[in-house]
């Protein structure tokens, strides 16, 4: 008798620790489920940091990564993007930002109570300046070097900026994409030089060597 209770109490024994087991388990997973999803993004990332931006219409993309402090990245969260002032740098839903005038805006990105920003410079040349701006060649002699420099909305030159020029008349001043000018033949004629939606004018006056 004491050994069929013995083998009872056992067999209920087992029974109640394979069902602890399994209410362990299930346990287990719940809470891995719960905590699964309340992993989410707890920072926003922007890359590159401070561009900057030199031509008119020039555009840079902008990545905003929605990461965790573990550096987990959240791929599937978009961020929205805006402008502190469009009129200098505008962005679209991409995160596009391109150039609008000179200046300095802030650029933000947000996804839910999350933000982050990074500042964006604009430096276009706003003027060219020649040295001299009227000049007298003769027929057939060296070719002279024509300075012509861009500033910017400081006033200050923008070096290593492009230039380009053309002759209003290649038949009478030609010019190469270095400034270099030849006359050719006696008479009048404007080098037209251009960098962006900039230009400035040089009056080329040719005369008889």
């Amino acid at each position: 008798m004491r050994g069929h209770v013995g083998i009872a109490a056992l067999m209920i024994g087992t029974r109640l620790n394979r069902s602890l087991s399994r209410s362990t388990a299930c346990a287990l997973s719940t809470l891995a489920l719960l905590c699964s999803a309340c992993e989410r993004p707890d920072h926003i990332e922007i890359d590159p940091h401070m561009p900057r931006l030199q031509h008119k219409g020039e555009s840079v993309r902008l990545h905003g990564k929605m990461m965790d402090r573990r550096g987990t990245v959240f791929p599937t969260e978009r961020a929205t993007w805006t402008s502190r002032d469009p009129f200098i740098a505008a962005v679209d839903a991409n995160g596009e930002v391109a150039a609008l005038t000179s200046g300095h805006t802030v650029i933000t990105a947000r996804w839910a109570e999350l933000s982050a920003e990074i500042a964006v410079e604009v430096d276009l040349v706003e003027s060219l300046k020649a040295d001299p701006d009227q000049l007298t060649l003769k027929v057939d002699a060296d070719p002279t070097k024509l300075q012509v420099v861009a500033l910017g909305i400081d006033g200050k030159v923008r070096a290593n900026r492009d230039i380009r020029f053309t002759s209003s008349n290649p038949s009478i001043v030609r010019i190469d994409g270095g400034g270099s000018a030849w006359g050719l033949a006696v008479g009048d004629a404007l080098i037209h030089a251009k960098s962006d939606d900039k230009q400035t004018d040089i009056k080329i006056t040719v005369v008889k060597k």
